[in-house]
């Protein structure tokens, strides 16, 4: 009974301390952006994934926003989450990039940033649609006949 009551305690000191030092809307507590994925040198099986990641250096500074992973996710589905294939990448001068492997020709995939913030949450870009070139088969030659 004595330790139910001091768990008990234990547990409304935990939530009243976080709930004391969470964000509010009062408070400015960062914000994280990424810019919608661009997506070039699509050929299967891969593309090259850019996107811009916007940040306020205060905010880093801080210690406001507190990045674990960025990287990209992907998935013949719409609204791929970290749960789909993923890249993990690290931002340099604004920007990350990562090629996306094992596509398709012939398929429609879509993309977005994300990234993974301590302790809870996650950030996606908006989601970009792409389609893997489609291979033609190649037609025989026509070779002129020899006199």
């Amino acid at each position: 009974m004595k330790l139910n009551k001091c768990l008990s305690i234990l547990m409304t000191s935990c939530s009243l301390l976080l709930g004391f030092t969470a964000c509010s809307d009062d408070n400015d507590c960062g914000e994280l952006s990424l810019g919608a994925p661009v997506l070039t040198e699509i050929v299967a099986p891969t593309a090259i994934a850019t996107s811009d990641v916007m940040v306020d250096q205060k905010d880093l500074d801080e210690g406001t926003i507190r990045v674990m992973a960025y990287g990209f996710c992907y998935s013949t589905s719409k609204n791929p989450t970290i749960y789909n294939s993923t890249v993990k990448t690290l931002p340099k001068n604004g920007k990350m990039e990562a090629t996306l492997t094992e596509l398709a020709d012939n398929t429609i995939y879509y993309v977005r940033a994300f990234a993974t913030l301590y302790p809870d949450g996650l950030v996606y870009s908006p989601e970009v649609e792409i389609t893997v070139g489609v291979t033609e088969p190649e037609t025989p030659s026509e070779e002129t006949p020899t006199e």
